[in-house]
């Protein structure tokens, strides 16, 4: 048995081991505080606040009415671009708050745009949407866009792209409308860019 000297030894240096512990990790919290933004949807999972914000990668694609769609052409507008495809349950899910955003929030400037990674393209998507009565754009993606923003490793992926063209959100998986909706609100009351 140890004797009582070697057992406070022990105690002592676990005991001060633990503070020296606790003071680090005060420390690092104290360094590390979260911006109000980042704190309000960090209980958001799959949300990411992109910071400092990124450009987004712009890109021209097909839309299924046959038209083009130019990300930069709508610089000035707040985009939540949305990839998804037909087959993904959880996209179809949300697809009617995205249509719901898009017909509160589009007077004010938000463009929904629904990015289908759909390989059979419009034999698929043009009816799908004609059914879910969509009534943001549905551009036919590709692996080079996904790729351009940096992968697209889920269904559904959500990118928020503010008024001056630069990404502010990364949403893996359903995107959180109601959650979303306030700090969409603010994206809107930014400045548009001076052209």
């Amino acid at each position: 048995m140890p004797s009582p000297t070697l057992r406070y030894r022990k105690l002592h240096s676990v005991g001060i081991a633990f503070l020296l512990c606790i003071s680090f990790t005060g420390c690092q919290r104290q360094q590390a505080q979260p911006t109000h933004e980042a704190s309000s949807l960090a209980p958001l999972a799959g949300v990411e606040v992109v910071d400092p914000p990124q450009p987004a990668p712009d890109f021209t694609a097909p839309q299924i009415d046959g038209s083009s769609f130019q990300l930069s052409a709508h610089r000035g507008s707040v985009l939540v671009l949305n990839f998804w495809a037909t087959w993904c349950p959880p996209c179809r899910e949300e697809i009617p708050d995205l249509i719901a955003l898009q017909r509160d929030l589009g007077d004010r400037g938000l463009l929904v745009v629904g990015i289908s990674l759909d390989e059979e393209g419009t034999t698929v998507v043009t009816p799908f949407a004609q059914n879910f009565n969509i009534n943001y754009p549905i551009v036919l993606g590709n692996e080079t866009i996904a790729d351009a923003y940096g992968g697209v490793f889920a269904l559904p992926t959500t990118v928020v792209v503010d008024r001056s063209g630069r990404i502010r959100y990364q949403v893996l998986g359903l995107f959180p409308t109601q959650k979303m909706r306030p700090h969409l609100e603010a994206l809107l009351d930014e400045p548009s860019p001076v052209s």
